[in-house]
């Protein structure tokens, strides 16, 4: 065997380029003939070496190694060269295949059609996922049939892929997705019924079902899981939910308190899991939910707390002093801020905060806000206090203080404005008796209660007492405090040994259920309610909190491989992975109906491989008829 340099060149350019391959001497009935054994691109090697790698390959060939590859050069020439011819076999081997195993006929062109599109993508992610839970397991303990069990995966998955009322999620089922086609059970001909029927079987089984996926998800994705995170959130009904018991009057965190509410109560764990769900009514107060809930938690899982109490956080919308008292009672480790504004015991610690607390920098130790991986942009001033069995922990925040001092403004501003109106009214005697601008100012005092506790307002009152004739307004000295205390709040926990960073972050995990009822709400359709009675409505929450397990898991996993997508970015990324029926018609007019799963795209091919998800589904492929 022996190395030949071909030279081809360019017609456009005329630029000259030159090749090598490996070339055989064979013979023939008619006389000496070459044939071409290996193709080697373009040669780096001197020409004097040629002779040499021919040599090696040729012996590579034969399954043997020559001594010339003790030469470096010689040795990496050969490897190269083994590997493209290697592949070229492999591609010529596949080719041959092909041909032999392929499926030929001829087909009209113009016949070719498309039907039955359906979304493949983020139902395979969410399948996948549903499978590493081994939900079908836990909902097979809990005594769930296979149809039931593939029916609960399907509303489920609904639920975190295209999230409605479960009417709609009913029609998704059966007209926008491939998910049937994943499950082992066909659920083409289930009925409406069928799908408020699994809503309450799930519902009946929330205890089980709770607790074996918290025990799943500790496996899988492993952490100390000592930190427990509390807090409420609300949401709101379509019509008047008369015979609804959950359905109250209340203050709505969506500011829609003119329709009836219902309460979801969320203990996560700071990776932002969930580990229990309680739902009320929509009136519930918040500090009275706590007592329930801890009483629920050790029913629920004794061992777990009695061993290891985990370290409950609270915001101050539940951190009453009952509740702190109750907390300590039972001997759980706690962070919280308290609901009364302890910052103002602290005020002369926080006029020079920026100068004697410890100072965490922006960004410091990769820390971040939110779940979304948005660090922090503004530095923290803390300093640690020590109190009886515990500490406190005074907090300026530059981002809070920026905040508040905004709204501050905001408010202040509209308070001065309005006020001035009233007096320019009075000035001008549209509005003048005693009793009417006593009900405005009182009016005005409640509209912007936390300005109006900062100023003096005085009315300038006739002999008579019937009329005002001036109305004038002075700002209060304690004005100046609040300025000062701006932005401050005081963290109190019973850990004496953390240092006032580590209680700060922990503190600052609160944003997981923050995360957690954001996903609820824009991901996971928990709003609105259209439930008109009171287990459909516990039901239909308790299967977002269902999906919200899955979400957690499928951005976690993400999250371990540094990538920071949520689950929206996704869901739209794989929005356009769908399995498809192609239908057309051959030359004896045979319609052949061919379903298949899209071609995967780049973007599509980096979040399967992140998630360890393969597509299961075959190709299908059947002759229905024929053309008349």
């Amino acid at each position: 065997m022996f190395i030949r340099e071909t030279t081809t060149k360019n017609r456009i350019t005329k630029k000259e380029y030159k090749k090598h391959v490996l070339v055989e001497s064979y013979r023939t009935e008619i006389g000496p003939r070459q044939r071409v054994v290996m193709q080697l691109g373009t040669l780096t090697l001197p020409k004097s070496e040629w002779k040499k790698l021919a040599s090696a390959l040729e012996g590579r060939i034969a399954g043997q190694i020559t001594l010339f590859e003790d030469e470096n050069e010689i040795a990496e020439a050969t490897e190269k060269a083994m590997i493209h011819f290697s592949f070229t076999q492999k591609k010529t081997q596949a080719k041959e295949e092909r041909l032999e195993k392929g499926n030929f006929v001829s087909v009209d062109l113009d016949s070719i059609a498309t039907a039955e599109s359906r979304s493949l993508g983020p139902e395979l992610v969410a399948h996948t996922m549903w499978e590493r839970l081994e939900l079908n397991e836990l909902l097979n303990a809990c005594g769930f049939t296979p149809t039931q069990q593939a029916l609960a995966e399907a509303i489920v998955i609904g639920r975190l892929v295209a999230p409605s009322s479960d009417l709609a999620s009913w029609q998704w089922l059966r007209e926008r997705t491939a998910l049937v086609e994943l499950l082992p059970v066909n659920l083409s001909e289930i009925g409406k019924n069928a799908v408020y029927e699994i809503a309450d079987q799930l519902l009946a089984n929330k205890k089980e079902l709770e607790r074996g996926l918290r025990a799943k998800e500790k496996m899988l994705f492993p952490r100390q899981n000592q930190v427990y995170l509390y807090d409420l959130t609300n949401t709101y009904f379509e019509g008047g939910a008369q015979n609804n018991e959950l359905a109250k009057r209340g203050k709505s965190k969506e500011k829609r308190s003119d329709c009836p509410l219902v309460t979801l109560a969320l203990v996560v764990d700071d990776a932002g899991f969930p580990i229990f769900s309680q739902i009320y009514g929509g009136n519930q107060s918040e500090p009275e939910t706590l007592e329930d809930i801890l009483t629920c938690l050790q029913t629920d899982s004794p061992l777990e707390l009695w061993d290891n109490r985990p370290m409950i956080v609270m915001d101050r919308g539940i951190a009453t002093k009952d509740n702190l008292a109750l907390i300590k009672e039972l001997d759980y480790p706690y962070i919280v801020v308290e609901r009364r504004a302890v910052e103002k015991d602290y005020l002369d610690e926080f006029q020079d905060a920026r100068e004697s607390f410890e100072r965490i920098s922006p960004g410091k130790s990769g820390e971040q806000s939110r779940s979304t991986d948005e660090t922090i942009s503004e530095s923290v001033f803390v300093k640690k206090l020590s109190i009886e069995k515990g500490s406190r922990i005074l907090c300026l925040s530059e981002g809070r203080e920026k905040k508040e001092d905004a709204m501050d403004s905001l408010k202040e501003t509209r308070f001065l404005d309005d006020l001035n109106r009233l007096k320019t009214s009075v000035e001008k005697g549209n509005i003048q008796l005693v009793e009417k601008v006593g009900e405005r100012v009182g009016r005005l005092k409640e509209r912007y209660s936390t300005i109006a506790r900062y100023y003096e307002i005085h009315l300038e009152v006739d002999e008579k007492e019937e009329k005002v004739k001036d109305l004038t307004f002075e700002k209060k000295t304690t004005r100046k405090d609040r300025s000062v205390l701006t932005g401050c709040y005081v963290i109190e926990t019973s850990d004496e040994a953390l240092s006032a960073e580590e209680v700060w972050r922990l503190y600052t995990t609160l944003t997981k259920i923050e995360a957690a009822f954001r996903s609820l709400k824009t991901d996971l359709g928990v709003r609105p309610v259209y439930h008109q009675l009171a287990n459909r409505t516990r039901g239909h929450l308790f299967i977002s909190v269902l999906a919200y397990h899955l979400l957690i898991s499928i951005e976690h996993q993400l999250r371990e491989q540094g990538d920071s997508r949520n689950w929206s970015t996704i869901k739209d990324q794989l929005s356009t992975h769908q399995r498809t029926t192609v239908i057309v018609t051959d030359e004896s007019d045979h319609i052949h109906h061919i379903r298949i799963s899209g071609t995967t795209e780049k973007s599509h091919r980096e979040i399967y491989k992140l998630l360890h998800v393969k597509d299961p589904l075959k190709r299908k492929h059947e002759i229905v008829g024929k053309r008349l």
